[in-house]
């Protein structure tokens, strides 16, 4: 991969637990890092769920690795308003470059 080609900003957000005002314990998604990276849609399909048609996406997200830099599968991408669903973590023969095979979700704003 060719660094030319990691043209977008992708944040990583890692689910965290917190109290609010009451006392309750909520979940909420941080940014821990963003880095430049590429996206690269896979396959797509369409299915039935509860009378309603939904769709799922899968794509490859590539970035550069970096020694103090740990994402893993627990973790999310975000990318224009789009969360992407990290399924696995790879990486290339040279270990430079990490993959990861994703599911495009849900719009946020």
């Amino acid at each position: 991969m060719q660094t030319g080609r990691l043209i977008n900003r992708i944040v990583f957000q890692q689910k965290t637990k917190e109290k609010d005002e009451l006392g309750q314990i909520t979940e909420k998604w941080n940014d821990v890092i963003t880095l430049w990276g590429a996206i690269t849609d896979q396959t797509g399909r369409e299915f039935n769920s509860s009378q309603t048609e939904q769709s799922v996406s899968n794509c490859t997200i590539t970035v550069r690795k970096y020694k103090n830099v740990v994402i893993t599968p627990d973790m999310r991408a975000c990318h224009n308003g789009i969360i992407y669903d990290i399924k696995a973590i790879l990486t290339n023969e040279k270990q430079t470059y990490l993959q990861l095979p994703c599911q495009k979700g849900a719009r946020y704003d």
